[in-house]
């Protein structure tokens, strides 16, 4: 727990509670950060209204949020995100590590292709690894060698079995930050996500 790791610094105080409605005061915050966590809420932009009005004036609000993937992708997650409150704990452990155990074969391959451009289903052309084609186009398969297997079958994990997931378009997550009232200080977009820092206005 980080409160018995950080107990001895006398200026951290820790507090427990709901991220979307915090009960802080208005204006008692200078910086906020909200790591890949925004996108697991009940309504996104209504916790990030509430991020937003603990700020100071001129505060900035750090985000990291899901981006949109390719269109396969998205309508396999999408329907699976339907069906992940049938699934126990245990199964969806079982299943993460299939998936693992999927991406690891796939990696282990070591084929490389030259992909067409499907600009209709999202997908990007070019030089691409057989396993991450897979992985950012139809199927969350994540392996990573430096990982390892646990810490890999954590991340397939961590991805299908949150209820709520959010994904967002560049657009559709700057639409976002304009609607809470902020201001871009800083954006960065990849495959994976958009994170920022967003000035109070």
């Amino acid at each position: 727990m980080p409160k018995k790791k950080y107990h001895h610094y006398s200026n951290i105080v820790f507090i427990k509670g709901d991220i979307a409605h915090t009960n802080l005061k208005n204006n008692v915050l200078d910086y906020v950060s909200c790591d890949q966590v925004i996108h697991h809420t009940e309504n996104p932009l209504a916790t990030m209204q509430e991020l937003t009005r603990v700020l100071r004036g001129k505060g900035e609000l750090a985000v990291y949020v899901y981006a949109k993937k390719a269109l396969p992708r998205e309508l396999l997650d999408e329907y699976f995100r339907k069906k992940t409150n049938t699934v126990s704990n245990d199964d969806m452990w079982e299943f993460s590590e299939q998936m693992t155990v999927l991406g690891k074969r796939l990696s282990d391959l070591k084929i490389e292709f030259d992909s067409p451009e499907i600009p209709l289903l999202g997908i990007k052309g070019g030089k691409t690894d057989l396993q991450r084609f897979i992985y950012w186009n139809f199927i969350k398969c994540f392996w990573n060698d430096e990982l390892g297997l646990a810490s890999s079958i954590s991340t397939n994990y961590d991805w299908y079995a949150p209820t709520n997931a959010e994904r967002y378009s560049k657009d559709e997550f700057l639409s976002m930050v304009s609607k809470c009232g902020l201001s871009t200080a800083f954006i960065h977009s990849e495959e994976a996500c958009h994170s920022g820092r967003f000035e109070k206005n």
